[in-house]
């Protein structure tokens, strides 16, 4: 494989992770899911399978959820021609409660980030262009106060 076509790939795997953060913060959930391969699997804290399993862990979050997820040392590793591997670290935000239902910046003192961990991630070439086939999610420190036992924020509240 020569230089350009190893770069090309590694944009296009690159795009797949700014494209998550964007489009997850941002609910747009239609374009979120057209990221992963029609049988991809997303682990964020509950295994999604396919495109309609995680479409549907969307439609369950909750409007109180808002985040802010900054990605940062995204590392691609081309395997060949149709596949590829990578690592995306990532700084999370976030905030549940009405303040979230506003477009007004939530005013509330933040104790740091919500966690700090890192994506696994697996891509593939498809008809439609890169996707990912696998994309997991490990925290390395997670702030207690923003995940409170006993409150799961895809559910609606």
């Amino acid at each position: 494989m020569d230089v350009m076509a190893q770069m090309l790939i590694e944009h296009s795997c690159r795009k797949l992770s700014v494209d998550y953060a964007r489009y997850l913060d941002f609910r747009e959930y239609d374009k979120f899911t057209d990221l992963f391969s029609e049988d991809g699997f997303l682990f964020a804290g509950v295994p999604l399978r396919g495109r309609a399993e995680i479409a549907a862990g969307m439609c369950k979050r909750s409007d109180k959820l808002r985040s802010r997820h900054v990605l940062s040392n995204i590392h691609t590793e081309v395997i060949d021609d149709d596949h590829a591997r990578g690592v995306s670290y990532l700084t999370l935000y976030r905030h549940i409660g009405p303040e979230s239902l506003g477009s007004e910046p939530i005013g509330l003192s933040i104790d740091g980030p919500a966690g700090v961990g890192h994506y696994r991630d697996e891509f593939i070439r498809t008809d439609a262009g890169w996707r990912f086939s696998r994309r997991e999610l490990e925290f390395a420190f997670q702030n207690a106060k923003a995940f409170p036992a006993k409150r799961d924020p895809t559910t609606k509240q």
